[in-house]
C-alpha cells in the first residue's frame, strides 16, 4: 500500500520542468540562429564594400597611370579641363553628368557588378609660395600657374548597393 500512495501523490512535475527545459533551449536556439544569419548578411556585406573599394582604387591608379605621360591627355573622354564643381546644378545632375563624362576601367574585374569608371579634372592655380618666401601678387605672378589633376573614381560592388568614390589629386 505504501508504494501506490507514493506513485498517486506525485502530481507531474517532471513534465513540467522538462517542458521549461525544452522551451529555454528553442529559445536559444532560435536567438543563435537569428544572430548567426545577422553576421552572415553584415560580411556579405563587407565583402561587397571591399570589392568596391579595390575596383575604385585599380580604376584610379589607371587614371593616374595615364596622367604620367609627359603631355596628359586633357579633352579625350574622362580627361576634362577645369570644371565648376562647386556648381549645385552639377551636384543635383551628378547621375547623368558622371556617365556622360567618365571614362570606364580598361579591364573586366571578376565578381564586380558594373566596370568601375573615373574622371580626371585639370586644375590650375596659381602657387602660394611654400617655399617660405611671401606670399604677395606680384610672387604669385613670377611664380605663374601651376597645374595638378584631381582624379575621382567610382566603383560597385557585388551588387548594385555597394558604391564607393575616391579622389585623389595628382602632380606630375
Amino acid at each position: 500500500m505504501k508504494h501506490l500512495e507514493l506513485y498517486t501523490a506525485q502530481r507531474g512535475a517532471t513534465l513540467i520542468v522538462g517542458l521549461i527545459m525544452v522551451l529555454v533551449m528553442s529559445v536559444i536556439g532560435l536567438s543563435a540562429i537569428r544572430g548567426s544569419g545577422l553576421q552572415e548578411q553584415m560580411a556579405g556585406n563587407m565583402r561587397d564594400r571591399q570589392l568596391a573599394f579595390q575596383a575604385s582604387e585599380a580604376a584610379l591608379r589607371e587614371a593616374e597611370t595615364e596622367l604620367e605621360v609627359p603631355v596628359p591627355p586633357i579633352g579625350n573622354p574622362g580627361f576634362e579641363e577645369s570644371l565648376n564643381l562647386s556648381s549645385t546644378a552639377y551636384w543635383l545632375d551628378f547621375e547623368s553628368n558622371w556617365a556622360a563624362m567618365a571614362t570606364s576601367y580598361s579591364e573586366a574585374l571578376p565578381h564586380i557588378k558594373e566596370r568601375p569608371s573615373f574622371l580626371v579634372e585639370e586644375i590650375k592655380f596659381y602657387s602660394s609660395g611654400l617655399d617660405g618666401s611671401s606670399v604677395d601678387l606680384a610672387s604669385l605672378l613670377a611664380k605663374g600657374m601651376e597645374t595638378r589633376y584631381r582624379v575621382t573614381t567610382r566603383s560597385t560592388g557585388g551588387s548594385t548597393d555597394a558604391n564607393v568614390i575616391l579622389q585623389s589629386t595628382y602632380r606630375n
